[in-house]
């Protein structure tokens, strides 16, 4: 894998990159299993470091800083909802019939690594994703995902909640979604893709992003798979 293929914008301080579905966004400990950290970092000669995480079956734009300076600021960027648009794009089960908002706080769930629609007063956070229709495909809807809050998960549990699931999602999915698309169209992965950031308003030194857009296209597979689901 080139890492400079995967390179959608890089300066002197940050480089954002179309990360592929099955890499992990930040290295797990194990030296079998590759991450996209240590491959910048190599690129760069220098340690980047990771400013926004990407599960490991969830492909899109991802941010990496140069230096430790400039990954506070970043941070702080990246996680203000009112400075930086997160949008993605993801395939979900079902006939959507119109644009929506999902407000339904999460928290960890007992069961290991998945996250639960629970009352605040669980302990779990505010938790808001809007939704807009891009395109119908009978019984399969893709759908314009805007996080306005970021939490773990947010997007596929938000979605399994409305009982919209996302498409090939093992973890908050349907099984029976899932096999279909697998037996119908050999298609395994997770239609979950971050593919556009957009920079509003920003003070400081980062000023020069305010009113940039980055757009990361679907991998082919994905694109393929749409194609198909239009026949």
């Amino acid at each position: 894998m080139n890492i400079k293929e995967l390179i959608v914008y890089e300066d002197k301080y940050l480089v954002i990159i179309n990360k592929p579905r099955g890499l992990l966004s930040q290295f797990d400990g194990n030296k079998d299993n590759p991450s996209l950290d240590v491959m910048l970092s190599n690129y760069l000669g220098k340690q980047a470091m990771l400013i926004n995480r990407l599960d490991k079956d969830t492909s899109g734009l991802i941010v990496f800083a140069k230096d430790n300076k400039s990954a506070t600021e970043l941070a702080n960027i990246i996680n203000d909802h009112s400075i930086v648009e997160k949008h993605y794009l993801t395939l979900v089960a079902g006939n959507v019939t119109e644009d929506g908002v999902v407000d339904a706080p999460l928290r960890k769930s007992y069961e290991r690594k998945k996250m639960v629609v629970a009352p605040l007063k669980s302990g779990a956070k505010t938790a808001v994703t809007k939704y807009f229709v891009k395109e119908r495909y009978n019984e399969y809807t893709l759908l314009d995902v805007q996080l306005v809050t970021g939490r773990t998960h947010q997007i596929r549990t938000h979605m399994s909640y409305i009982r919209h699931h996302v498409v090939g999602d093992i973890k908050y999915g349907d099984y029976k979604v899932n096999n279909y698309f697998k037996k119908e169209f050999g298609f395994e992965n997770q239609f979950l893709h971050s593919y556009k950031l957009i920079f509003r308003d920003i003070k400081g030194p980062f000023n020069y992003l305010s009113n940039k857009e980055f757009i990361a296209e679907l991998c082919p597979e994905m694109q393929e798979l749409l194609k198909k689901l239009n026949n």
